[in-house]
């Protein structure tokens, strides 16, 4: 019996170690493009898990994963159970994302740095955070599978959410701070990791 609790311990220590450890694909720009926000035709609310979800735009991105966050006992864990940050451009690129240090806790994103690769203003500007709502159970499997280093096709909608629980969660679009960056609310229709 204290054979297989091994057993199990050492498979859940590998899984760990494994869903840990960042995808490395080398120097050079691995994602060119800017996302996409296009304005959505379909503008009605919908309702999701009791809460009610206001679609904004589209999103559309080919993105690299620069730092992820699985949330379990947080108020939204059962609406977003993953956060993750993505960059392109320069921001995809291991020749400065690895002089950068990134951190999520609390639905919030922290960097730290000796010395900036490249000015600050673009490394925000480079950059999304994206608290995801999947939108089915094969998206969700897809996104805790996600790893540091990815490269991701995600398709979906921003959205604001009116929430059942007293809390409204509302996307930022739009930038007012040379040093801060995009956070949006996303419901996933589509993600492929490369």
């Amino acid at each position: 019996m204290l054979k297989y609790i091994l057993l199990c311990i050492l498979a859940m220590s590998g899984y760990y170690a494994w869903s840990v450890f960042p995808v490395n694909h080398g120097p050079g720009v691995t994602n060119p493009n800017r996302p996409e926000l296009n304005f959505t035709a379909f503008d009605k609310p919908f309702n999701y898990k009791g809460n009610t979800l206001k679609p904004l735009k589209r999103y559309e991105a080919d993105v690299r994963v620069l730092q992820k966050k699985r949330y379990l006992f947080d108020a939204r864990a059962s609406l977003s159970p993953m956060d993750i940050l993505v960059g392109w451009n320069e921001m995809s690129d291991a020749r400065n994302v690895d002089f950068i240090h990134f951190s999520m806790s609390n639905r919030t994103v922290s960097m730290s740095y000796t010395k900036p690769p490249i000015p600050v203003k673009q490394i925000h500007q480079q950059m999304d955070h994206l608290h995801l709502i999947p939108s089915n159970k094969e998206i969700k499997s897809t996104i805790n599978g996600l790893r540091q280093g990815h490269k991701i096709k995600i398709e979906g909608i921003i959205v604001n959410v009116e929430s059942i629980d007293n809390y409204d969660w509302d996307s930022k679009t739009i930038l007012t701070n040379k040093e801060e960056h995009r956070k949006l609310v996303v419901w996933v229709e589509s993600i492929q990791v490369e």
